[in-house]
């Protein structure tokens, strides 16, 4: 064999292991590629896997709080009817203690509230065992909230006296006096699981400064089986004059006596109406002195209307 011929033999065994060895390369390439696919398709394989369990737990806990909504909308549903019931087996009871026809009756009512003298009012009633009418607006606060509570709770009437007690919207047209109604009645009812069914007109039924006639709120009223009271007497606390406990409680007595046997007082429940509330505990001592039964407007009082329901067909 000459030299020539072991060159071309040399360089052709080089070659081959050259294409051996890129082979090999190739290979472990290949084997690391898979190898890494492997793994991540694994570890893919598991987050699907735990993101699909967590799903599945927030469905059931969803479910799960659906279920505790609705169980406990019916427990408040339930708790608003049965406080429904003893608010009448309550006012049956007032009217079976507190009705006497061989003494004059007066009921204590304030308006414009609740206030922060609501409370002073509540605990001087509370302490002489006498029940009133409150005619209340929208009132907001977790406060007023409680104060609303508490009328219902210790047995005085709630009534309502329009939702935001401002005559140019409340008396605007019709609509909008149907609209205040309703949303006074909702709110109340809302707070209190009470749906109220004693209403004063803010100035009165006779009052003129109602845009639209008040002929017409009124027929509204009765189609909608609320009644109405106006009042017959005053303690004369909204003539705009700063009148002490003790002359409101002159005041008070005085029209009380020239109203007769059966007198709706108007007073009112507002946070610059201290003076009321400071008089009250004098106003039903001299009340009771003088012979009257202090009671709450149920549906057994007899009607005190400026205008009569009755004048409108």
């Amino acid at each position: 064999m000459t030299r020539q011929e072991e060159r071309i033999r040399a360089r052709r065994r080089q070659r081959r292991k050259q294409a051996m060895m890129v082979r090999r390369i190739l290979f472990s390439v290949c084997l690391l590629i898979i190898l890494g696919l492997c793994i991540y398709g694994y570890r893919n394989h598991k987050r699907v896997q735990t993101l699909g369990e967590k799903i599945d737990q927030l469905e059931q806990q969803l479910k799960q709080n659906k279920t505790d909504r609705e169980n406990l909308r019916k427990e408040l549903d339930d708790l608003q009817k049965e406080l429904q019931e003893k608010q009448k087996e309550l006012e049956k009871i007032q009217a079976a203690l507190y009705d006497d026809p061989e003494k004059p009756n007066v009921y204590l009512t304030f308006d414009d509230g609740p206030s922060a003298n609501t409370d002073s009012i509540l605990d001087t009633l509370a302490a002489n065992n006498v029940r009133a009418t409150f005619f209340c607006i929208a009132q907001k606060g977790e406060a007023n909230q409680k104060r609303y509570q508490r009328i219902v709770s210790e047995g005085h009437t709630l009534g309502m006296h329009s939702y935001t007690h401002v005559y140019r919207t409340v008396y605007a047209d019709l609509e909008s006096f149907e609209k205040d109604v309703t949303g006074i009645s909702d709110y109340l009812y809302q707070i209190t699981g009470v749906r109220p069914k004693y209403y004063r007109f803010p100035g009165g039924s006779s009052n003129t400064v109602s845009k639209v006639p008040m002929k017409e709120c009124i027929r509204y009223l009765n189609q909608s089986g609320l009644t109405y009271f106006d009042w017959n007497a005053q303690n004369d606390d909204a003539t705009g004059k700063s009148y002490t406990a003790d002359q409101l409680v002159e005041h008070a007595l005085r029209n009380v006596q020239a109203a007769g046997s059966n007198v709706v007082l108007l007073m009112h429940d507002e946070q610059t109406k201290t003076a009321t509330a400071e008089s009250l505990p004098k106003l039903i001592k001299q009340l009771k002195n003088a012979g009257y039964d202090i009671l709450p407007i149920t549906d057994k009082t007899p009607l005190v209307q400026h205008v009569s329901k009755d004048s409108v067909s």
